[in-house]
């Protein structure tokens, strides 16, 4: 006889499965029945929230979530790359502190891939939402990383992301080279670009790359097909669709570069215990435990919205215990959401 779960201890777990597919958007049920003895259905049914599973059920997710986060299986890219992950298990007293800049584990593991891309000219991919920290957590690299590794900071924009030629040609001002005339002369630029590369070697560091063409990601794959052994790596920065688009096998484009990459770095941002250790070196400990949790839904995993709503809360509530209505007015102010007691 099957013994049901608690509704609490089914609740906790379909947060972190939808979390998951969240992290990993070119997954879904399929990918996790593969690994049990579920029906994709059943998995489809518990993370909707229609089904609450039993023993089996439960221990069997659990075994596939732990084991695809700490890289065993399901990692993008199959066998010869590596992944990176957080550890949302973490207990975490506090977080290393620069200014208003935390250290997180979000920070730790860009820190990582840069590191490994640098030192092995291989391609890396790190995927988080937008407000996560990731061109912060490259700022603080690249600053203690200074005269040690030499890197560059392309942030793709609307143009750049479509235009083949306006990507290379503000690719080869960056290295004081002459821009391209045009797409005629768009080729030659490529290949001065290329020869500074490998005479200068340095480490390419591009964000924003979620709304990338593919045509332009081609460019930036055969920009490290001539220059990766001459110690050139090269670090893509995207919201998590990306992943999914590298990892669709639809455009051949994308394919070639994906077949490259050495590491993937998924991230979710801000894990519960993070948040609790900055609330609590930012000054605010009389907070109810409902109003945590509606803080931290808002928040989904931003460091920008964690400390937007620090600012204010400090600002209008200082020394006021923290309760759910006070979270409520800091949604509707900062972020136009409406929250309720429970999701």
């Amino acid at each position: 006889m099957t013994r049901q779960q608690p509704a609490e201890a089914c609740d906790a777990l379909r947060g972190e499965l939808r979390a998951f597919f969240k992290l990993r958007p070119d997954l879904s049920a399929d990918s996790i029945a593969q690994y049990t003895t579920l029906a994709p259905t059943t998995i489809r049914h518990f993370s909707a929230g229609s089904l609450n599973g039993g023993d089996a059920v439960l221990e069997q997710i659990r075994l596939v979530l732990d084991q695809a986060r700490a890289g065993d299986i399901l990692t993008p890219g199959g066998p010869n790359t590596f992944a990176l992950t957080e550890d949302v298990s973490k207990r975490i007293r506090k977080i290393r502190q620069r200014g208003t800049f935390y250290e997180t584990q979000t920070v730790l593991r860009i820190a990582e891939t840069i590191d490994y891309c640098a030192e092995h000219a291989a391609i890396g991919v790190v995927t988080a939402d937008f407000g996560c920290g990731k061109s912060e957590a490259v700022k603080e690299w690249r600053r203690k990383a200074a005269g040690k590794t030499d890197s560059v900071v392309f942030e793709f924009n609307e143009f750049t992301a479509a235009n083949k030629v306006e990507f290379i040609s503000l690719l080869a001002l960056m290295f004081g080279l002459t821009p391209a005339g045009g797409s005629a002369n768009a080729s030659r630029v490529f290949r001065d670009v290329c020869a500074y590369l490998r005479e200068h070697p340095c480490l390419l560091i591009l964000d924003q790359c979620e709304m990338v063409r593919p045509r332009v990601m081609q460019v930036v794959r055969q920009i490290w097909d001539q220059t990766n052994a001459a110690g050139v790596g090269v670090v893509i920065l995207a919201q998590q669709i990306l992943l999914a688009r590298l990892l669709s096998g639809k455009m051949a484009d994308l394919g070639a570069l994906t077949s490259r990459v050495g590491v993937w770095t998924a991230l979710t941002g801000l894990t519960r215990n993070e948040m609790a250790a900055i609330v609590k070196q930012e000054g605010i400990d009389d907070i109810e435990d409902l109003a945590f949790d509606q803080w931290y839904r808002c928040v989904a995993g931003s460091m920008r919205r964690l400390m937007r709503s620090l600012d204010l809360l400090k600002a209008k509530h200082a020394g006021k215990r923290i309760t759910a209505k006070t979270i409520t007015g800091v949604a509707g102010h900062l972020f136009g959401m409406s929250v309720g007691g429970s999701e």
